[in-house]
């Protein structure tokens, strides 16, 4: 226990925001737009989890990352990725928080972005 306590300690959390750039797109349609950055993130070393969100009443969308380390979260912040090609695609920079994740709980492990969606 005191081994994955530690390694659970390492990981960073990032929190992004945007602001809505398509308001009247429905939720598949921003579930299909996430689901085109799946593989980037699903292949990134460093990336532990991701999670797409969106708030229509509020107007914002973004993502909650927990990074395996400080240093891989400064890495990917810094990266071309990052810094110019999500705002570019986006047509803005995000609002982002640095914060320590508490304990994490996955309940299964997904492999497809297409699997990925919770549903109702």
């Amino acid at each position: 226990m005191k081994g994955e306590q530690k390694m659970a300690e390492q990981k960073k959390g990032m929190w992004v925001v945007f602001k809505m750039d398509k308001t009247t797109m429905s939720t598949a349609e921003w579930r299909e737009r996430f689901s085109g950055s799946y593989d980037i993130f699903r292949d990134m070393p460093g990336i532990f989890s991701k999670c797409w969100w969106v708030d229509h009443e509020k107007g914002v969308w973004g993502a909650f990352y927990i990074f395996n380390s400080e240093k891989e979260l400064q890495d990917y912040i810094a990266s071309d990725l990052w810094v110019n090609k999500v705002p570019e695609k986006y047509g803005s920079k995000a609002e982002i928080t640095i914060v320590d994740p508490g304990p994490i709980l996955c309940k299964e492990i997904t492999t497809n972005a297409g699997d990925s969606w919770v549903t109702e």
